[in-house]
């Protein structure tokens, strides 16, 4: 007796998905089984990260890890009582409740209006912060309602003075203002976590070619040719590098075309079934993953921003 590619593929999937949710405390029940975002993840060719994502109204959530960087939440006051019942946090720690979840408070900004907010055991943050923007439907039917019924008296005072925070305000033009908070990564984007972590690399790295951002190529320290790691994702003072293969004159690259970089990048895609990235604080590593290579978004890489967020739609199609 066989089996088919997709069989196998369907045999791996629910074995990996066995480990996770033993492991999580979960049982094998039809129910979880109909509910599992991570199964269903499995199944579409998605290996699951090193570490649980946040959850989102009970349902894990992978895009605020691996995809765009901001997104609309509803979020509570930040408080250390909530500590208490808020899974993963220390007693006394101060936590937010986003979209259902409880969330670790890092730094306070201003109180009630912007948060630096973190998650498990990602090395990651996350800006929650409260935006405001004219509804402008809302204020034409309050100036409408207004015009026509000059002698009615409306006042919100009570039911502001309690939520203006939470909702929505009028100011004294009468303009309705409605609030959001939006949850913006400042940290590296986390589709490296979908790989094995590595430990940081041995070798000394130094700059060989810098741009406003900082150090651009990294290569080895007193030789002029060697490994290279180039920029691919930069944020705050961190920035992540892919590993470049074969070896490599540290003057020629300096001086290469942006088309030829790019050209560099997508020959290991080709070539290569596997991929390092490497996230650094200057030039020093702090992180070192290894990744298949179709799961390195390569080709959103942008090297003039030398900036990207989305992984791309395609790259975890399953191969039939």
């Amino acid at each position: 007796m066989s089996f088919s590619d997709r069989e196998k593929h369907l045999i791996r999937a629910a074995f990996t998905w066995g480990q996770i949710t033993q492991q999580e405390g979960y049982t094998l029940s039809d129910l979880e089984i109909e509910k599992s975002v991570l199964f269903r993840r499995l199944l579409g060719g998605r290996p699951a990260l090193a570490f649980p994502p946040p959850l989102r109204h009970g349902f894990p959530w992978y895009e605020v890890i691996e995809g765009r960087p901001e997104h609309i939440v509803s979020a509570s006051d930040a408080s250390p009582e909530s500590s208490i019942i808020a899974p993963g946090c220390k007693i006394g720690e101060t936590c937010i409740l986003i979209d259902g979840a409880f969330w670790r408070v890092v730094e306070t900004i201003s109180e009630r209006e912007e948060y630096i907010v973190e998650w498990g055991q990602y090395p990651m943050q996350w800006r929650l912060k409260k935006h405001w923007e004219v509804n402008y439907e809302m204020t034409q039917q309050l100036q409408s309602f207004r015009r026509d019924n000059p002698s009615t008296q409306v006042s919100f005072d009570n039911y502001l003075s309690q939520r203006d925070y939470r909702e929505f305000r009028i100011d004294e033009d009468q303009t309705v203002w409605l609030c959001e908070w939006q949850l913006s990564r400042i940290s590296l984007s986390g589709w490296v976590w979908v790989g094995s972590l590595l430990s940081p690399a041995d070798t000394r790295l130094t700059p060989i070619h810098e741009d406003p951002l900082g150090p651009m190529i990294l290569g080895e320290p007193d030789i002029d040719n060697g490994e290279a790691w180039l920029r691919i994702e930069e944020a705050d003072s961190e920035a992540r590098f892919v590993k470049l293969g074969g070896s490599h004159e540290y003057l020629s690259l300096t001086s290469a075309s942006t088309a030829y970089l790019k050209g560099l990048l997508h020959n290991l895609q080709e070539t290569l079934e596997d991929i390092e990235v490497m996230d650094c604080c200057g030039n020093h590593p702090i992180r070192r993953f290894s990744l298949p290579s179709a799961l390195v978004p390569l080709d959103e890489l942008s090297l003039k921003e030398m900036h990207y967020d989305l992984v791309p739609d395609n790259a975890y199609e399953q191969q039939e």
